[in-house]
């Protein structure tokens, strides 16, 4: 007897440069305004094989929001382990999220902002589960800085005039806000020169 053959056809993609390419297409246009037949002409897969590999729209919507909160979260926590001084590596964090926020090459897309904050919260009024995942990754940067400034109050290394929460929730506002500034198109150095002055407020 001849050995059993696997049932249907092998994927012929990468499901991470798939989900990748998504996202992208997510970002530029929002959630709302992104079709399946579109998401099937740019990834040039078609609708079956999208389905059955990410899910309905609003699950790979979701995917992709896990993905970059994922990809996120990694280089935030090497960017402030990188430096010794809190503000460094705080600095450092803030100027690789405008590299992504607001690249500077026009083949990039332009204006991007963060991906979660800028395509979110129109959708999460209507519905639970992005809203879940918006407050999941809101709450996940809020917990970083808060970590970073408890461990810097505790080597002596700064003394902020508020608590470590209220530090790390200032220090999440004002990455959000400059996400949003980067999607309306202001300029980068513009971005860059407000987060340094912003983290020199909050730690002072």
């Amino acid at each position: 007897m001849s050995p059993s053959r696997p049932r249907g056809r092998p994927r012929l993609f990468d499901k991470d440069e798939a989900l990748t390419t998504i996202q992208r297409i997510f970002w530029k246009n929002g959630y709302s305004a992104t079709s399946l037949d579109q998401i099937s002409a740019e990834t040039k897969i078609n609708r079956p094989s999208l389905y059955a590999t990410f899910g309905s729209k609003k699950d790979i919507y979701i995917k992709c929001l896990e993905h970059f909160a994922e990809m996120m979260g990694k280089r935030t926590e090497a960017a402030i382990l990188s430096e010794t001084e809190i503000s460094r590596g705080l600095e450092k964090v803030f100027m690789q999220a405008m590299e992504i926020y607001r690249p500077k090459a026009k083949s990039d897309g332009g204006p991007m902002g963060c991906f979660v904050t800028c395509t979110a919260p129109s959708e999460a009024g209507a519905d639970e589960e992005i809203k879940e995942v918006l407050k999941m990754v809101l709450d996940r940067i809020d917990q970083t800085m808060r970590e970073t400034v408890e461990a810097a109050i505790r080597d002596r290394k700064v003394q902020p005039k508020q608590t470590a929460e209220i530090t790390g929730h200032l220090l999440g506002c004002l990455l959000n806000g400059l996400s949003l500034r980067a999607r309306s198109g202001t300029p980068r150095d513009e971005l860059e020169l407000t987060a340094k002055a912003g983290i020199e407020q909050i730690l002072a």
